[in-house]
C-alpha cells in the first residue's frame, strides 16, 4: 500500500508527500527493530534471571550443608587437642604456619564427656560435600555466561566458583590422607568405628609416634580446613546478596 501510493506521488510530482512517505516507511523500520531488539532483550532476561534464580539456590545448599562440614572440622581439633593434652601434657600450637601462609585455629569446643569413647569418629570425620554447582555448570555449557549484563557480578561468579573448585581439591586431600590413616591404624587395631575407653587411644598416641602424628596432622589439616569452609562461606553470604539484588532489578 505505502509502495504504490509512493510510486504515485512520484508519477505526479508530488515531492513533499513523497519525503512523508519514505518517512513512514524509516520509523515504521525503526520501530519495527526497536521492538524485535525489546523483545530479544526481554527473552535474554528471562533467560538470565532463571540461571541467576537456580545458582540461587545451589548457593542457599551451600549455606544449608556449612555448619555440619564445619563441625566436622571443628570435631576433629577438638579431639586430638583431647588426646595430645592427655597424653603428652601440653597444648599444640593455635597457629598453623605453612610455608606462605598462616591460619588461625578456630574455637573448638570440647568434645562431650560421653562421646569421649567415639573419640576416633570425631578424629576421623571428613565431610567434603559442599553442595550442588550444576546451576553453574548449566550457566556456563549454555553459553549464557556473556548475557548477564552486569558484568561484575558474571565476574563474581566465576571467581566464587573457582574458589569452590579449590576448597573441593583441598577437602578431597584431607579425606584421601584420613583414608590412607585409617588403614595404615588398622595395623594398631584402631578403627573410626571404635567405642573403647579415650584412655586407650591416649595410651597408644603415647606409645606411637605414628599415630601421634597422624593425629597431629589431622589436627592441622582440620585447621586449614575450617578456615577455607568459613572463608567460602563468607563469599557465598556475599555472591547471595548480589544475585538477589541482580534478581530483583530484572523483575
Amino acid at each position: 500500500m505505502i509502495f504504490r501510493r509512493m510510486r504515485e506521488h512520484v508519477t505526479s510530482h508530488n515531492w513533499f508527500a513523497v519525503w512523508i512517505d519514505l518517512l513512514i516507511v524509516v520509523v515504521g523500520v525503526f520501530l519495527g527493530t526497536q521492538v524485535s531488539n525489546w523483545n530479544d532483550a526481554r527473552v535474554d532476561r528471562g533467560v538470565v534471571a532463571g540461571h541467576l534464580s537456580e545458582i540461587s539456590a545451589d548457593l542457599s545448599s551451600h549455606l544449608r550443608l556449612h555448619d555440619a562440614l564445619y563441625a566436622s572440622a571443628i570435631g576433629r581439633i577438638s579431639a586430638v587437642d583431647y588426646i595430645y593434652e592427655q597424653a603428652f601434657g601440653r597444648r599444640l600450637p593455635q597457629r598453623l604456619e605453612l610455608s606462605t601462609e598462616s591460619w588461625d585455629a578456630p574455637p573448638a569446643p570440647p568434645i562431650p564427656e560421653d562421646r569421649l569413647n567415639h573419640i576416633m569418629g570425631y578424629v576421623d570425620l571428613v565431610r567434603v560435600n559442599l553442595g550442588s554447582r550444576q546451576a553453574y555448570d548449566s550457566l556456563i555449557s549454555s553459553g549464557h555466561l556473556g548475557m548477564i549484563e552486569n558484568r561484575e557480578l558474571a565476574r563474581h561468579i566465576q571467581e566464587y566458583y573457582s574458589r569452590y573448585d579449590d576448597v573441593i581439591e583441598a577437602s578431597l586431600v584431607f579425606r584421601e590422607f584420613r583414608n590412607e590413616g585409617v588403614v595404615s591404624g588398622l595395623g594398631t587395631g584402631v578403627s573410626l568405628f571404635d567405642e573403647r575407653p579415650a584412655g586407650e587411644i591416649i595410651a597408644l598416641a603415647r606409645r606411637d609416634q605414628r599415630f601421634a602424628a597422624y593425629l597431629r596432622s589431622q589436627r592441622e589439616w582440620a585447621i586449614l580446613h575450617a578456615n577455607l569452609l568459613a572463608r567460602l562461606k563468607d563469599e557465598t553470604e556475599a555472591l547471595l546478596r548480589e544475585i538477589e539484588a541482580e534478581r530483583a532489578r530484572l523483575s
